[in-house]
């Protein structure tokens, strides 16, 4: 029983400590946390994305400096004339006419290398030409291991031949050199040269893809991060060949290119994405574990400090069950539980007096009972004493006793109980009727009472002496010497009894009804010793609103009481 008494009391104080200290503070730290998170997750994705931006524009830089290479060669009037000329290096060209043909190929390698220049990442410049029958010829270049051959059964060489603007060859391995076979991959720009003739002239840019592999490999700046170039066709052709089929567990990310049209693709590992997230997480849930174990321990120590009292308190009230109020609290602080030590010491003080004093009236409650008996009359004497008059008035001859002893008698059996605290409005109106003819007998001739009641009310329940008290009151206050008219009506509206008591009386002001309502007046000769405040008052605990007794009279104009109660019947 003591383990469950502190179990009920420190649960409620340990876990209203938790609920009011440790739970806010859990609650501020989850949103706290989801708010960095999100915070993180987005400065996270936009620094990679930001980064694969980057990527994306440093290899657009070196597309469009492959085209600015095409096109400086492409306006140079000079190579556009040369490439113009007939190509006739016959018997019949002159010695001179040799020499100058060989000096302008040599200006123009001259020329096409200067454009290489500082750029070691631009393997090769050449000028092609393709004649009606497709037939490829390289008229210049940088170097003379090309094999213009080959270039025409590789698979984009066709796309190359029908494209008017400049076409970008995704990385792919050359294999259209003498000496360069197995070298790294390579990017090529064929930028169309203007042609008046039926052949078709490009400018053939080449470029080692180490350079674009090594943005690739510096990435964005995350571990176990995947970067790739994805061509036209959807296939990866540089980097990491994952980054077509990321994982549920990374971030992808595509940047497409407005250059090329090629897309550059990054995946990224969430674990590696969201670790200062997580290291934030970590540290929010610690705070909270802390907060939380503090808490427990500063509520189970205030839990003992609060129980002490509480126990002390407990135990006198044991000691006071088995029936000793000697035993007094001892109060430990002026608190609230401070007060109801001291309460409670105030109250077996006063239940000890109150003992003592029950003890004292007890006998003097034992000494007048004893007194009552020996003075008692017995009811039921006084009714067959009643008896035996009415029979002596019936063998003299005195009619008028007999039926005044008669009617005596029947309200004595009334006042007895024997017909219970309901009946029928028909039994009511016989006491009633009784209790007139006795008050006729009192008052003479003068007195006159009608009756008017429906039929149908006979059968209604009603509280027994609920009308004489009305009736009594309309004698002795309305009418002067019990001279007067009495009239006494009981019908049913809806599902509501109307009783009500008339008489022709002197009538009252509102004043004096008011006062009626809510005052006993006493009288000499009162039978029943219930006014129209206790008729009112039991309307009212019985039955309750809207039921009742309402009085309407006016000062010389007689007095009317009207009775509402609800129709049962049974």
């Amino acid at each position: 029983m003591r383990w469950t008494f502190h179990l009920k009391i420190r649960a409620r104080l340990v876990l209203s400590f938790l609920v009011l200290a440790v739970v806010p503070l859990t609650i501020v730290n989850i949103f706290a946390y989801h708010k960095f998170e999100s915070s993180i997750e987005r400065q996270t994705t936009a620094s990679a994305q930001a980064s694969l931006q980057q990527i994306s524009s440093n290899v657009d830089t070196y597309m469009l400096d492959l085209i600015s290479i095409a096109k400086v060669i492409v306006l140079d009037r000079s190579i556009v004339q040369w490439l113009q000329k007939p190509q006739d290096t016959g018997a019949s060209s002159s010695v001179d006419q040799l020499q100058k043909r060989y000096k302008e190929e040599l200006d123009i390698r001259y020329f096409l290398n200067a454009q290489k220049g500082s750029r070691p990442y631009i393997r090769g410049i050449y000028l092609l030409s393709a004649d009606a029958d497709r037939k490829i010829k390289v008229r210049s270049g940088t170097d003379t291991d090309l094999l213009p051959d080959r270039l025409a059964d590789q698979p984009w060489w066709p796309e190359v031949l029908q494209s008017t603007p400049g076409v970008f060859v995704a990385p792919h391995t050359a294999n259209y050199y003498k000496l360069r076979m197995q070298g790294p991959k390579s990017i090529n720009l064929f930028y169309p040269i203007p042609s008046q003739g039926a052949n078709h002239e490009w400018v053939f840019v080449h470029m080692s893809a180490d350079v674009l592999l090594g943005e690739f490999e510096t990435g964005i700046g995350y571990a176990g991060q995947k970067v790739g170039l994805i061509d036209l066709a959807g296939k990866a052709v540089l980097g990491h060949e994952d980054v077509l089929n990321p994982t549920s567990d990374e971030l992808a990310i595509r940047r497409v290119s407005p250059v090329t049209g090629w897309t550059i693709a990054a995946s990224i590992p969430y674990e590696q994405l969201f670790s200062s997230s997580r290291e934030a997480r970590g540290v929010t849930l610690t705070i909270t574990a802390a907060a939380g174990l503090l808490g427990l321990l500063l509520a189970l120590a205030f839990s003992k400090h609060v129980l002490k009292p509480l126990r002390l308190l407990r135990n006198a009230i044991r000691n006071t069950k088995t029936g000793s109020f000697q035993n007094r609290v001892q109060v430990l602080g002026n608190d609230e539980i401070g007060e109801l030590s001291s309460s409670y010491n105030e109250m077996l003080d006063t239940i000890c007096a109150l003992l003592n004093r029950v003890k004292e009236e007890e006998g003097a409650k034992k000494d007048a009972e004893l007194k009552a008996l020996q003075y008692q009359i017995n009811p039921h004497f006084l009714y067959n004493t009643l008896n035996s008059v009415q029979w002596l008035a019936v063998m003299h001859g005195v009619p008028q006793i007999k039926e005044l002893l008669a009617a005596l008698i029947k309200l004595l059996q009334s006042s007895l109980g024997k017909k219970g605290p309901f009946v029928t409005l028909t039994e009511e109106l016989e006491d009633l009727r009784n209790y007139i003819l006795i008050q006729q007998y009192r008052f003479g001739q003068g007195l006159a009472v009608d009756y008017q009641i429906d039929p149908e009310a006979g059968r209604c329940i009603v509280p027994r002496l609920i009308l004489q008290p009305l009736v009594e009151n309309s004698i002795f206050h309305g009418l002067e010497d019990g001279t007067g008219h009495i009239w006494i009506e009981a019908k049913m509206s809806g599902t509501t009894l109307l009783l009500s008591v008339t008489d022709d009386g002197i009538g009252m002001t509102p004043e004096e009804a008011e006062q009626l309502l809510h005052s006993e007046s006493d009288f000499a000769g009162k039978f029943s010793g219930i006014g129209i405040p206790n008729v009112a008052e039991k309307i009212k605990r019985l039955y309750g609103s809207p039921y009742g007794i309402s009085i309407m009279s006016e000062v010389g104009q007689g007095t009317k009481v009207l009775l509402s109660l609800p129709i049962r019947e049974g």
